[in-house]
């Protein structure tokens, strides 16, 4: 039997910001090969992973902290999965919530070399 080979996921990323009555959710354009459009990874980042990202279409960007996620796979049968194909040809769409953060050394006290 041959070996099935799974498609790394297609993470789209989201920064939420708070505002009057909920949240505002807007698409950072990670830049890829492709151009602006999902980050394929085989390594998406986890709830409370910090993540660095770059939105060279609006020239913004920084440290982030992933809040939630949400999965999106294929169906049998559909464009990206064809009836008899083992597999599906897209790897899942994973929505990736991130808000602003600061980095991971935020909290760090000065040393006391730095004090003398």
């Amino acid at each position: 039997m041959a070996e099935q080979v799974h498609a790394a996921p297609r993470c789209q990323f989201y920064e939420r910001a708070a505002v009057d009555g909920g949240y505002r959710y807007d698409r950072i354009n990670v830049e890829s090969p492709s151009g602006f459009g999902p980050l394929v990874t085989p390594y998406p980042p986890a709830v409370q992973d910090l993540i660095h990202l770059w939105d060279s279409h609006e020239k913004r960007g920084g440290t982030y902290r992933v809040v939630e996620r949400a999965w999106h796979h294929s169906s049998y049968g559909s464009v990206d999965w064809p009836y008899g194909s083992p597999a599906s040809k897209e790897g899942p769409r994973l929505d990736v919530i991130v808000e602003a953060a600061e980095g991971p050394f935020v909290d760090e006290a000065e040393s006391e070399e730095a004090t003398q």
